[in-house]
């Protein structure tokens, strides 16, 4: 797989900054590695450049708002939109829960004009606060434990990610002792998507994991993803210990994660990045190729929803002013 560092060099070449024979200097690794993460995260905000959504499930708390965010109540990278919502309610038996869509609000003024906004009932709709450095997500009516909310977001963009930090429960029962370099597991109920090499040393005193001290930040992994420990590898007994990812980190020797066709596009649209922090004279065929691959990204990714006609402009009589939400008016 290609890494951050390859995709850089590459592109210093062909910008003319690096000669045939010649090794960047670490200054110039890092000057590349800032160019392309600023790219990536301008890429982060377009529908159209993010292969992948993906979702994120919490149970209702009777609090009007969550935050999202790294180690927030919606554990996830913070996004800049939440693309849909829906719930199940929990104390429904088997596993063929319906799942009820939740009606977008799309600004705060439109929020602003609930009448009853703590309210605790049947969940109908949501809205997103994209407040910095974590976003607040609204539902309405409030929701009690009894749902589960599940929103949708985009997938990162870029290159795979090794853990940084995160919050432990110890679990019971395990062996006192000391472990290091232990490897960690996903949980059971979190799919692998090539997240692998997290280990950590683990410290056991009473049973409990009471130290927990992250040693390779392995490869792949995203925030709040949930990972946990074979119990083999602290005594043989005990369970329970859980790592919840709240930080990751990208290293200039991380591994591109995306598919085939973003190389040429990265490739080429980092080149005139480059081309303009170095003053150097942009190619007109790297200007066209940079399009080309952005276009070929934009055929392979568009998602286009089915249109719906509002519910206010269903009845017969059409649009009303004075009734825009098409409920009864007595």
């Amino acid at each position: 797989m290609t890494t951050a560092r390859e995709f850089i060099t590459l592109a210093m070449k062909e910008a003319g900054v690096l000669g045939v024979g010649q090794s960047l200097l670490a200054e110039d690794i890092n000057d590349g590695f800032t160019y392309l993460k600023r790219m990536l995260y301008q890429w982060q905000k377009r529908r159209w450049l993010v292969p992948g959504l993906t979702h994120i499930s919490m149970p209702g708390n009777g609090l009007k708002s969550n935050k999202i965010g790294p180690g927030q109540y919606y554990n996830s990278m913070r996004p800049s939109e939440i693309k849909a919502a829906w719930f199940t309610q929990n104390n429904i038996n088997g596993n063929d829960k319906v799942s009820f869509n939740l009606t977008r609000i799309w600004s705060y003024e439109n929020y602003a004009r609930l009448a009853l906004k703590n309210l605790n009932t049947w969940p109908q709709y949501f809205f997103y606060d994209g407040d910095y450095p974590y976003g607040n997500v609204y539902i309405w009516p409030i929701p009690s434990d009894i749902y589960t909310i599940n929103l949708v977001v985009q997938l990162p963009v870029g290159f795979n990610t090794s853990v940084a930090d995160g919050d432990f429960d110890g679990g019971t029962g395990y062996v006192d002792g000391t472990y290091p370099n232990i490897p960690l597991i996903l949980a059971d109920d979190t799919e692998n998507e090539g997240q692998a090499g997290f280990t950590g040393n683990f410290t056991v005193a009473g049973g409990i994991v009471t130290d927990f001290e992250i040693f390779d930040g392995g490869n792949g992994y995203r925030i709040g993803n949930q990972l946990t420990v074979d119990n083999t590898n602290l005594g043989g007994t005990g369970s329970g210990f859980l790592f919840d990812i709240t930080q990751v980190e990208g290293t200039v020797d991380n591994e591109f994660n995306m598919p085939e066709e973003y190389e040429e596009a990265i490739h080429s649209n980092l080149v005139i990045r480059l081309c303009a922090g170095y003053n150097k004279p942009t190619n007109p065929t790297t200007v066209a190729l940079a399009k080309v691959g952005l276009n070929t990204i934009r055929k392979a990714n568009a998602q286009i929803p089915t249109l719906q006609m509002p519910q206010s402009l269903q009845g017969p009589k059409g649009f009303n002013i004075y009734n825009p939400d098409g409920g009864n008016i007595n």
